[in-house]
């Protein structure tokens, strides 16, 4: 896990001198856009260039689809964020409210979910090595993510509002939940009972986690919301502190 912890920390400080040089040199909303943009494509390209590379050697692409779920359909949270990062990015108006509800998903879950896909990566806990191009690319993707995610504060978008926020919180967990049932169903429908089992969309089958079996997407997100709700009232109380709700 050392190996994992250092390679995190050198993306997180390469993470950290793009958003500056960013801030520092992209100021006119064309920019911004076009940031969100690239920043999106280059997100989504990293999570197909597996598939890619075996379609140009030669492999099988479609028994390796088999094998890889969640370049089908978006079976895990990431997936999902990093889609809706690109609907964000592809936005006219990014002050309407459509925009707020994509703000706050992709900011307040999005950013935990990306750094647990970083720190506590499944691909490479099952295969700890940075050598396999899976797991070098799974994390690294995760990361281009998350500096997806917080391109959002460094342009002024997240915004305090307790309301705003949990409201769009808890339309984002049920709406979660929709993807993910929607995807075991089809799971279900096209592949053997237990194979569907294996996919668990959102964790809404069985815990990702083996040893804490009860931890499942509902327990999850009843866990989170109090969480959530704590966060953003302490939030708004430093923002009403220093005069007003700025963009965190």
């Amino acid at each position: 896990m050392g190996k994992l912890l250092i390679f995190n920390f050198i993306l997180i400080a390469m993470i950290a001198l793009g958003l500056w040089l960013i801030k520092k040199y992209v100021k006119k909303q064309k920019r911004q856009n076009i940031a969100f943009i690239a920043a999106a494509i280059f997100t989504i390209a990293l999570h197909y260039s597996s598939l890619i590379f075996k379609i140009i050697s030669g492999g099988n692409a479609m028994e390796y689809l088999g094998e890889t779920p969640n370049l089908i359909l978006p079976i895990y949270p990431c997936n999902v964020v990093m889609w809706s990062a690109l609907i964000f990015s592809l936005l006219k108006d990014k002050k309407s409210k459509i925009a707020s509800f994509f703000v706050d998903y992709l900011f307040w879950f999005g950013v935990i979910s990306t750094l647990v896909g970083m720190f506590a990566n499944v691909d490479f806990i099952m295969n700890p090595t940075l050598a396999d191009y899976e797991n070098f690319k799974s994390i690294t993707a995760h990361a281009t993510l998350l500096f997806n995610i917080l391109l959002l504060p460094i342009f002024g978008y997240v915004k305090i509002d307790v309301k705003r926020n949990i409201i769009n919180i808890i339309i984002s967990i049920f709406v979660m939940a929709a993807i993910g049932g929607y995807c075991n169903l089809v799971f279900h429908a096209l592949v053997s009972e237990a194979e569907a089992y294996d996919v668990n969309s959102m964790f809404l089958i069985h815990s990702p986690f083996e040893e804490i079996g009860f931890l499942t997407y509902p327990v999850i997100a009843l866990i989170a919301l109090p969480i959530y709700f704590l966060v953003f009232v302490i939030a708004d109380l430093c923002a009403r502190k220093k005069g007003g709700r700025e963009s965190t």
